[in-house]
């Protein structure tokens, strides 16, 4: 009764049993589930029938003889069951099965291959290294040579078994060798596959040849060569393949891996364009690479030493042959013959180019065919059909030989390094992968000789498994039963072995000349017709023939066997192979090009055959012509070469036809257990002895096993000894057999011996070890023993030394204790006597030293009283004159009070005017008269000048007032008391005035109403100090406390005093107006012709003196009668003119309101005080004290002086004096009304204060009419017909109407009365000026156009451009609707009144009206608003000159230009440079502005300003510098914000993130500014505008570029940085020479006369150049110079008569100067003898600054602003640098600064510096060795001193 889950034996359709186990449904029916997973009912007579499987069938053994169920059902299914759990190998007994698994599996690694390295077989599981680890094993342990038999079907994987076999083996041996041949050998497979291995249909990598590869070893296992015999290669694969097959590998894996240019050279293309390569409809194959295969094969060949013209040769045959391929025949019919001829391909030429013959030499060999008679050759002409066929047996026999040369080639390297050594020296294991059963639809002749060669190694086998070994067993009188086999030695006899056999009748037949594949067929079924095993034809017309193998029956076509038996080619072939160039094609088929057969070899690389191999024992028979005999040779030597080897199967198993993985084909593996004798073989492997030894060899090799006390081997016999050592070790009965001569015993005992002999001997090892080391120990042990011994003495020896040390230390020590205590005392009794003295000592000299400084004190002091009284002395002289002069001033006075009185009394004359009262206003006067300045001054002789003074009358008069002193107050005025003498204020007035002022009795800080005899500050500058004292004198005037002289001359006096105190370019209105006013104005008059009228401004002359003293004495112009505006203007342009005394004024003043009891003089004091804080600010010094002090002032005057000290401080000084306005307005302290005109003709009013600014009045304009776009707009102020700029800063309102009311006192005309106005324009636009954002703006400007056009301030030479203009101004003050009468009312409007003169009203009415009427606007689409800013922009793009920002300046350095002064305009466009004739010099839009800076230089009183720009640096003085790189840098800062235009400064490769946009340097990038876009992203978007690719940007890389459009070609050059920067001068043109800042040239080139032609004295020597006016010359004038005076006659002969009076005179005061000079200076030397005259001489030349200099004359390029030719001048000074025609010193460089010199021929160079930042200086000159020895010397002096001068060190430091 079978149990659930028995596994037992069912019956299948296969024929063979499968397995199936008992299963139990829930109901209890009982099913069985075999091994297919199909179920059925299992019944008690089918129970009764099953057969119980073996428990090891049911898991599976790893070696099938250990089978319990030895049956082929139970080896089919241990296959199974291995299949499926993925385990390929088995073993049956030393066989190994491999079942092909189709897939890969990582059990090959290095690992693997150390796992296997030196076990046993069956230790681990099965595997193909344990194989070969036992080839390799009993090759080295036995010394014989082994050989592994691979056999198989087709796709078995036998190459792959090959593979590994040979991998294993070169890895085990790699480690022993330091060679590369095992590189090499492994490195022959890839080369092998690719020309021998093909695709078919039942293998994608099968051996279409057969190889045998021996592998040499010497006696330590180390590879020392290989050698590879190859077997009947299938040729007829390179024409024809089956269907789903390819041809050989290296065709396609040629045409994928060759470069381009190597497929250009060898013509070839897809391998879909070539027949040879698809006859077989597969062009590729699943899982190959052939580009890599093709590439590893080219590495291959270098290995292995194939040269690289070699490897070319090879592929030109290879190509060779796919081009014959496609040559076409084309069939014709000539003398009743076919005949055929080469089509028309350019394959056959390219064929022909690549073999090296002549095409009609190849057409020849292969349509025609020729034939030897015994007379004659006859040649013949072949049909297209033959011609095809001689074709592809051409082909063939290429592939074949050049296959044949490559094995060779492969040999000659291998195999090199044994030829000269005998075979007996090495071991051998042979590798055999040979083609495998096959057995396809259509079987040919080459399927013939490889079953026949299957035949041969099945024979093999089975005589090795069976036939030997039985034959053995009964040699040595075995016990044995015989087991049957299969045998196919019939088999064999039918195909080679009885006479007649099928191979010889195939010979037979190839050599008669008619025999045909016909009559051999025939032959061989009347032959063997009753052959069991020959299948004969079933009719006469049938071509096959069958063969019952040990496979299985295969049925052969015979159609073709006797030509490929054959395996001829034509002898016209062989010709014409003869006359090919082609050297590897001739070396191919050099066997057939030699006369007699015999091989000739003209390479000289000789294929080397050693004397025992294959090919040598075949090459000493007779040579056999057919394929079939050769093939036959082969095997048979391969036969022998196997027999003599002891030799390992492995048969490899398909398991599905498929190519399947995880696919177990049940019927088709049971076929190949069958065929493949496996039962039989697990039989006999189970019941035989495969392991046999000699009883010798097993005694000497397990003799460790045997004990001598069972056996001993000295007194019994070997087999004795070996059947004791068996019965120890091998307990099983019959598992050992004793023979005659040897023992025999089961695979697995070889095994057990081989591990108990180990243990044995390992055993014994470690007897003898531990005996050896024991006795080592031993003796180590008694050497240290006595070394211990000895150490011992030696330390007691050193401890009682130590001792008796330590006890001698100690009576040292003692003794040197007492010792010291007695120098202790000693020394203690010395020193106590030493303080003694010592203090005896330092007492007398100090009462020694205090006795001389008391003495000297009391010297010191006698003489310092003597000195005291002695100034006081002087002081009381001093005060005693100083008393009689005011006694006599009073006594002058009084009499000039008589003197006055009576000039009162009496009347005046009728026809004389009365003298006007002066300065009514200011108060009462003293009657006291105002002597000079120069009364001031306190010298000893100062009462003579008193005595000169009363001799000579003052002519000044005084008007008559009640006297007004300070101790006789004004009646009417109320006394008030002040606060400024509070003393406990730290910052009071009073407590100024004691820190502060000089230290005088009379310097108080009260009212005083005399004048000041010295400043009340201290002042380094006398002329300061002078100049307070006048100050104070007007200050006195002014508040009242003295009295006006009288007038002398009063209208020689009306100019203006103090209007000399200021900078004269201050003082002229023509240079007060603005540089666009004046630029302006010439536009005007170079357009509008007489459009301006006379001003009515008188030009101040040109040649106006100075007068140098009216700053410190007072003169005439001073002390004369003075309005309150003119002693404003003194004491307000003293403190303009002179900072220091700020202080000082504002101290007088103040000192003038305290205690002061007039009213009157205290309010004009505060009325002054007001107008001074309005002007200029104290220093910081005084700032806090008249801070406070004007906060206690009366009532109003606090307020307002504080709020004004405020003012002044916020908004800076002023830069001119006072204005009448500002004088009323301190007066009332009421504000200043002004109103500001706007271009629209309204009028709004505005509060002014003295300290009040542009920018302040534009912007409280501006929040009065509601004006945003502020930017631009600039105040500008009016005279008569003059207007000029204040801008929108910080410049003062007040100073420009104070510079009208000076205009209009010069020209003698009352100040109130100046008619001046404000207004507001547009100045200035921005580059980004946008009209819509501000109509009030826009319309402000728009009115400005339209009266600059009518007033004809903007011109334009197109009437065109005036229409379009007045079409718009209609359209918005109209509309569109056209009206004859309002476009009058525009050209009254618009055109200036001189153009409608010039044309007719009508005129102009005709051309405004056809703008309009033509324009864009005649449809009234657009607003008016628009249209104004439309006409904004037209007037801005028209004329930018107009809305410029102008500046003076000075050019200091840059490229040269016509002139150094000019005027620089800066507008919206650009920076333009322009010169007074409004000539453009150059122009620079802010695309070419690189960078504006201030440049701080102490020696210019004006800033410096840096333009770096394309066309080079231009440093300019200006004194506006700051506001002009203000506006500069502000443009460039806002067009770059605003600007979508980049510049690449770069380059960006292109990277891995497809984002990043690729440029290159100098690319113009489009910045995409979108609502994401923020100007703090450090990456950005961007158009590359070359490319027009878009991505991301890094700003790091990018440069924006300061443009709202996008820049030109030209500018781009400019911008780009590898282009060659381009000269500022480029389109400027030059003149002779740059004319230097400030001169005469200048003047000249402007104002004189055209220049003739120079002659001069030297004629024509000069070469006739121009004359230069301006230069010095002593010749008379025969022209005057001045081009106004040119054709005036009579002032023409005045003027050169001047000039001739004029060099006569500078002639006569040059020589009387001189005269003058010379006499002086030699009597001021009279008396010195001529020694000390020399010395002075020397002195006197000694400062010059080239003193002592040697000078040398050089040429340098190294410093581009030094002149090329200089001077270089050496002096103990230092180097100087000199230019030779200015003589000028360059540079000096002291000794300090120079770190290197040295010169090389004429070249000298220094460094001047440091050594790690210097500048170096290179020179040419023929002196450089002079230069550097001279330079050497003074170096070396100067080191001198400078030690010399170092101080000492201190001794005693």
């Amino acid at each position: 009764m079978l149990r659930k889950g028995e596994w037992v034996w069912v019956d299948s359709d296969i024929g063979v049993p499968i397995g199936a186990r008992v299963k139990e449904t829930p109901s209890g029916q009982r099913l069985l589930v075999n091994d297919e997973g199909k179920e059925q009912s299992l019944s008690q007579e089918l129970e009764a029938s099953l057969k119980i499987m073996h428990p090891t069938s049911v898991e599976g053994v790893d070696d099938m003889i250990k089978l319990g169920d030895m049956t082929e059902a139970g080896l089919l299914r241990n296959l199974l069951l291995r299949h499926k759990q993925g385990i390929i190998y088995t073993y049956t007994g030393s066989v190994l099965v491999a079942v092909n698994p189709y897939q890969d599996f990582p059990i090959y690694s290095s690992d693997q291959v150390r796992l296997y390295h030196g076990r046993k077989l069956g230790e681990l599981p099965p595997h193909i290294f344990a194989i070969a680890e036992s080839c390799y094993s009993n090759m080295t342990r036995h010394l014989r040579n082994q050989c592994c038999i691979i056999s198989g079907e087709s796709g078995a994987g036998k190459t792959e078994s090959t593979k590994l076999i040979l991998h294993y083996l070169a890895a085990v041996s790699g480690e022993l060798c330091e060679q590369q041949i095992e590189q090499q050998i492994l490195e022959s497979n890839p080369i092998l596959e690719a020309f021998g291995n093909a695709k078919t249909v039942r293998n994608d990598n099968s051996s279409r040849f057969g190889k045998y590869l021996e592998i040499f070893f010497n006696k330590d296992g180390v590879i020392e060569g290989a050698r590879v015999e190859q077997y009947l290669l299938e040729k007829s694969r390179v024409c024809h393949q089956a269907l789903e097959e390819r041809n050989y590998h290296m065709f396609y894996c040629m045409l994928a891996g060759v470069t381009q240019e190597e497929k250009k050279t060898l013509s070839l293309g897809d391998a879909k364009e070539y027949m040879f390569l698809t006859k077989g409809s597969c062009i590729v194959c699943e899982g190959r690479d052939d580009a890599t295969d093709f590439q590893r094969v080219r590495s291959a060949m270098k290995i292995l030493t194939f040269s690289e013209n070699q490897c070319q040769e090879i592929l030109k045959l290879l190509a060779a042959i796919l081009h014959l391929g496609n040559v076409c025949f084309e069939a014709n019919t000539q003398n009743n013959l076919d005949t055929s001829d080469v089509s028309k391909s350019e394959h056959f030429s390219i064929a022909a180019s690549l073999l090296e013959v002549h095409k009609s030499s190849l057409a020849m060999s292969l349509t025609h065919r020729s034939f030897k008679t015994n007379r004659e050759s006859v040649i013949k002409p072949l049909s297209s059909e033959q011609a095809s066929d001689c074709r592809d047996a051409f082909v063939k026999a290429i592939y074949n030989k050049l296959f044949i040369w490559i094995v060779g080639k492969i040999n000659s390297v291998i195999y090199k390094r044994l030829t000269n050594n005998p075979k007996s020296s090495y071991l051998s294991i042979g590798l055999l992968d040979i083609f495998g059963f096959e057995n396809f639809k259509t079987n040919s002749f080459e399927q013939l000789c490889i079953n026949f060669a299957n035949e041969k190694l099945q024979q093999f086998f089975v005589s090795h498994i069976f036939k030997l070994e039985q034959k053995e067993y009964l040699k040595e009188n075995i016990v044995w039963n015989n087991i049957k086999f299969s045998d196919n030695q019939n088999i064999l006899d039918l195909l080679a072995g009885i006479p007649c056999n099928l191979l010889a009748l195939i010979d037979e037949e190839s050599h008669f000349p008619k025999g045909s594949d016909f009559t051999m067929l025939n032959k061989m079924n009347l032959q063997h017709s009753k052959n069991k095993t020959f299948i004969g034809s079933k009719t006469e017309h049938d071509t096959d023939f069958g063969i019952r193998h040990f496979a299985g029956v295969v049925y052969y076509d015979s159609k073709g066997f006797l030509e490929k038996n054959r395996d001829a080619v034509s002898s016209d072939i062989i010709k014409m192979v003869d006359m090919s160039t082609n050297k590897l094609l001739r070396q191919i088929f050099e066997a057939e090009l030699s006369p007699n057969g015999v091989k000739i070899s003209n390479n000289k690389k000789v294929i080397m055959t050693p004397k025992n191999s294959l090919r040598g024992q075949a090459d000493k028979r007779k040579q056999v012509p057919t394929l079939s005999g050769q093939f036959r040779q082969s095997l048979d030597s391969l036969m022998k070469a196997l027999s003599t080897c002891h030799p390992y199967f492995v048969r490899c198993f398909k398991p599905n036809s498929g190519k399947h993985s995880q696919v177990f084909d049940r019927e088709l593996c049971m076929r190949q257990l069958r065929y493949s004798g496996m039962m039989d073989t697990i039989r006999i492997r189970k019941l035989g002895y495969p392991i046999r030894h000699t009883f010798a060899e097993f005694l000497k090799r397990y003799r460790v096993l045997l004990k001598t006390t069972v056996c001993d081997p000295k007194t019994v016999s070997s087999a004795a000894c070996c059947d004791a050592i068996c019965k120890a070790v091998i307990t099983e009965e019959d598992e050992w057999k004793i023979g005659k001569t040897k023992i025999f015993l089961k695979d697995s005992h070889d095994a057990l011996l081989e591990r108990l002999r180990e243990e044995e001997l390992s055993r014994k090892a470690l007897v003898i070890q531990r005996v050896m080391m024991a006795h080592k120990d031993r003796k180590a042990f008694l050497n240290k023993r006595r070394a211990a011994v000895v150490l011992q003495k030696h330390w007691r020896g050193y401890r009682e030394r130590r001792k008796w040390r330590k006890l001698q230390h100690g009576f040292h020590r003692l003794a040197s204790k007492v010792r010291s205590r007695k120098l202790q005392s000693q020394y203690q009794r010395q020193k106590a006597a030493a303080l003694t003295i010592q203090s005896q000592v330092r007492g007398y000299r100090v009462r020694k030293g205090f006795k001389q400084k008391r003495e000297a004190v009391i010297l010191l002091q006698a003489y310092t009283r003597g000195l005291l009284a002695r100034r006081m002395t002087e002081q009381m002289r001093n005060d005693a004159a100083l008393l009689r002069r005011e006694k006599e001033e009073q006594d002058q006075l009084a009499f000039d009070l008589q003197q006055r009185l009576t000039v009162i009394a009496q009347p005046p004359e009728p026809d004389e005017e009365p003298e006007p009262v002066s300065e009514p206003e200011s108060g009462e006067y003293d009657l006291q008269p105002t002597p000079p300045l120069e009364a001031v001054k306190q010298e000893s002789s100062e009462s003579d000048e008193l005595e000169k003074r009363r001799s000579v009358p003052e002519p000044v008069e005084t008007v008559i007032t009640p006297p007004s002193t300070s101790t006789t107050p004004t009646p009417s005025l109320e006394e008030e008391d002040d606060e400024f003498d509070d003393g406990s204020d730290e910052f009071s007035f009073y407590k100024f005035s004691i820190l502060h002022f000089k230290a005088n009795a009379r310097h108080t800080h009260t009212h005083i109403t005399e004048r000041l005899s010295q400043s009340l500050l201290p002042h380094d500058d006398e002329g300061d100090a002078l100049a307070c004292l006048t100050v104070f004198w007007i200050i006195l005037r002014f508040m009242g406390d003295r009295p006006e002289p009288k007038p002398v001359d009063t209208m020689s006096q009306s100019s203006s005093t103090m209007s000399r105190l200021l900078p004269r370019q201050g003082r002229r209105l023509s240079h007060l107006v603005g540089l666009d006013q004046k630029i302006l104005r010439k536009n005007k008059k170079k357009f509008g012709g007489g459009l301006r009228r006379s001003s009515a401004i008188l030009e101040e002359p040109e040649n106006m003196t100075e007068d140098g003293g009216i700053l410190i004495g007072e003169g005439s112009t001073v002390d004369r009668p003075l309005t309150a505006l003119e002693k404003l203007h003194i004491i307000i342009g003293y403190a303009l003119s002179r900072r220091d005394i700020r202080d000082e004024i504002y101290c007088q003043i103040c000192k003038q309101l305290v205690n002061n009891k007039n009213k009157r003089s205290r309010m004009q004091g505060w009325t002054l005080l007001s107008i001074c804080l309005g002007i200029f600010p104290p220093t910081d010094l005084f700032m806090k004290y008249l801070e406070r002090f004007v906060q206690k002032g009366p009532s109003g005057y606090g307020e307002y002086c504080t709020e004004r000290l405020h003012r002044i401080k916020a908004n800076g000084e002023r830069k001119e004096l006072p204005c009448w306005i500002e004088l009323q307005a301190a007066k009332s302290k009421e504000p200043i009304d002004v109103s500001v005109t706007l271009m629209d003709g309204r009028t709004v009013s505005l509060h002014l204060d003295s300290a009040s600014t542009s920018a302040e009045i534009c912007q409280a304009l501006a929040e009065r009419i509601d004006l945003r776009d502020t930017y631009g707009f600039s105040l500008y102020i009016t005279l008569f017909d003059k207007m000029w700029s204040l801008g929108s800063c910080e410049k003062h309102v007040l100073d420009a109407v104070s510079q009208c009311e000076q205009e209009m006192r010069r020209q003698g005309k009352e100040e109130k009365d100046t008619p001046w106005t404000l207004s507001i324009r547009k100045e200035l636009f921005t580059p980004w000026h946008d009209c819509s954002i501000d109509p009030v703006s826009t319309d402000l400007i728009y009115r400005q156009v339209i009266r600059g056009l009518k007033s004809g301030e903007y011109t334009s030479e197109k009437e065109d451009e005036y229409a379009h203009l007045a079409a718009q101004h209609y359209y918005i003050q109209f509309g569109s609707a056209y009206d004859r009468n309002n476009v009058q009312k525009v050209v009254e409007e618009c055109i200036a009144t001189p153009l409608i003169e010039s044309k007719s009203m009508t005129k102009w009415i005709q051309l405004i009206s056809s703008a309009h009427l033509q324009g864009p606007y005649v449809n009234g689409k657009q607003k008016a608003e628009r249209v104004k800013g439309e006409l904004v922009d037209s007037a801005r793009q028209k004329w930018p000159l107009y809305f410029s920002k102008f500046y003076e300046v000075t050019m200091m350095s840059g490229p040269p230009l016509p002139k150094s002064m000019f005027v620089v305009a800066v507008n919206w466009d650009g920076v333009l440079f322009v010169d007074g004739r409004d000539k453009k010099l150059l122009e620079f839009p802010y695309l070419e502005i690189k960078e504006v800076h201030l440049m701080s230089e102490s020696h210019f009183t004006s800033q410096l300003v840096s333009l770096v720009t394309v066309r080079g640096e231009f440093v300019l003085k200006c004194a506006e510098a700051a506001d002009m790189a203000a506006l500069i840098e502000r443009h460039l800062e806002g067009l770059i914000q605003r600007s979508v235009y980049a510049l690449a400064q770069q380059d960006a490769s292109k990277t891995d993130d497809p984002t990043l946009l690729v440029f290159k340097r100098g690319d113009v990038l489009l910045v995409d500014k979108d609502e994401e876009y923020s100007p703090d992203d450090t990456w950005i978007r961007a158009t590359n505008q070359r490319t027009s690719s878009s991505g991301t940007v890094s700003k790091d890389t990018v440069q924006f570029l300061p443009t709202l459009s996008k820049p030109s070609e030209e500018q781009l050059e400019l911008l780009n940085p590898a282009q060659k920067k381009l000269s500022a001068t480029q389109n400027t043109p030059q003149r002779d020479e740059t004319v230097a800042p400030v001169s005469l040239k200048e003047f000249a080139l402007e104002n004189f006369r055209p220049a003739g032609k120079d002659v001069g004295r030297q004629g024509a020597a000069k070469g006739g150049g121009k004359e230069k006016l301006w230069v010095c010359s002593r010749e008379p004038l025969k022209q005057p110079l001045m081009r106004s005076l040119f054709r005036n006659s009579e002032l023409s002969n005045l003027a050169c008569n001047a000039f001739t009076d004029i060099l006569e005179t500078n002639a006569s005061l040059i020589m009387e100067i001189l005269d003058t000079h010379i006499i002086s200076s030699y009597n001021k030397q009279s008396g010195i003898t001529v020694q000390e005259a020399k010395i002075a001489f020397l002195k006197a030349i000694s400062s010059w600054p080239t003193f002592g200099c040697a000078f040398f004359e050089v040429k340098q390029t190294c410093e581009s602003s030094y002149p090329s030719a200089m001077l270089i001048a050496i002096s103990k000074q230092g180097v100087s640098l000199i230019d030779p025609k200015e003589k000028e010193v360059l540079v000096m460089h002291p000794f300090s600064r120079i770190t290197d010199y040295h010169s090389k021929g004429s070249h000298f160079q220094m460094t001047i510096g440091t050594l790690v930042r210097g500048n170096i200086f290179s020179c040419e000159t023929s002196q450089a060795s002079t230069v550097e020895h001279l330079l050497r010397s003074y170096v070396s002096m100067y080191e001198r001193q400078l030690q010399a001068f170092q101080p000492k060190k201190n001794m005693f430091s």
